[in-house]
């Protein structure tokens, strides 16, 4: 009796959630391995705009959206902490 496994998928790890992360794992959207994004906080912050946050022009979370959200429409990407 043979056991014939079906094939693995790569691993892949991304470092961060910076745009190089974040271009990284859209870059590898229809790629056949599983992306974890690793990263210290829980958004992707774009600082370009900090500066209309301090004078109150848009809040927070206009400029800093959850990684999970960035990632939900891909179903070979997830974000861990």
């Amino acid at each position: 009796m043979s056991s014939v496994q079906a094939p693995t998928r790569h691993k892949v790890v991304v470092i961060g959630s910076g745009f190089g992360g974040l271009f990284g794992t859209k870059a590898l959207r229809r790629a056949p391995v599983e992306v974890t994004m690793l990263a210290k906080t829980t958004h992707h912050l774009f600082q370009p705009l900090l500066y209309r946050v301090a004078t109150g022009i848009l809040s927070e979370g206009e400029i800093a959206p959850p990684t999970r959200e960035v990632l939900s429409g891909r179903d070979n990407a997830r974000a861990a902490r």
